[in-house]
């Protein structure tokens, strides 16, 4: 059997480019994509991805080699996948963020630990927040709503410059606007309970100016953030997944869906 070189491109193309689009999302998509992940591990889940997803693909013309046309597409290919993984990123960073208010608020703006997930250093109550919410995706079967997503992606749009447009980039501006509002609902109930901790010492501190303010109000604070945080550790779920929500509705705008998957 002769194979020529227009079918033996077709048979590369066919899997490079949704390997380049499954790489970038690997690269960017929390859990799967972290930094704890080993890069082997990496690989061996984006060449099983893509033999599992390449055959199910619709057929694309195929394209000259290593052609300048040819390299747009990957850098097409790649960008929408790292796009995809980054919006749920932002949902993650948005814990980190709300773990780092009610650190502040506690007094613990200075308790920093490296976070070899994040591949920085993180506040202690961000990172376990963090730590948190990765159960929490993992138990709500995010992982694998994220790959029926990517597989939807590329039913919906087999060439990634067909969604590479004003629409996907504005779904991943509003999705970073999402991770501040998040944030802030996250930690606002803490945050008020620990503020009003602090006016309350603060009056104490003015009936008696003998008491020392560093001795008492730190240890006070960081009592009262403790309670607070345990009182309000369960709505983390529900913040959680709200943000979680308006995360698939938004990588859903960015494929050219409508609706989440």
């Amino acid at each position: 059997m002769d194979i020529t070189d227009a079918q033996l491109q077709g048979w590369i193309q066919a899997a490079l480019f949704p390997l380049a689009r499954i790489g970038g999302l690997l690269i960017s998509a929390p859990v799967l994509g972290d930094k704890s992940s080993p890069g082997r591990v990496r690989l061996m889940l984006a060449l099983a991805l893509t033999l599992i997803l390449a055959p199910l693909l619709p057929h694309t013309p195929p394209l000259a080699a290593f052609t300048a046309v040819w390299w747009l597409r990957m850098a097409q290919e790649t960008l929408l996948g790292i796009m995809l993984g980054f919006v749920l990123k932002l949902v993650f960073e948005a814990v980190v963020l709300g773990g780092e208010l009610i650190g502040n608020s506690m007094g613990l703006g200075f308790a920093r630990m490296a976070d070899p997930i994040r591949g920085t250093d993180a506040p202690v109550i961000g990172q376990f927040l963090h730590l948190i919410a990765m159960l929490l995706f993992l138990t709500l079967d995010g992982h694998l709503r994220l790959i029926e997503l990517l597989a939807t992606s590329f039913n919906v749009a087999p060439d990634a410059s067909a969604v590479l447009g004003a629409r996907s980039f504005e779904a991943l501006a509003n999705s970073g606007v999402s991770m501040f509002a998040g944030a802030v609902s996250l930690a606002l109930p803490t945050m008020s309970a620990l503020l009003l901790v602090n006016l309350a010492f603060g009056v104490m501190s003015r009936s008696a100016p003998t008491l020392n303010g560093l001795s008492v109000g730190f240890p006070l604070s960081l009592i009262a953030g403790m309670v607070l945080l345990r009182v309000d550790l369960p709505s983390l779920r529900h913040v959680f997944t709200n943000q979680l929500d308006q995360a698939w509705t938004f990588l859903s705008a960015m494929i050219g869906v409508g609706v989440a998957p």
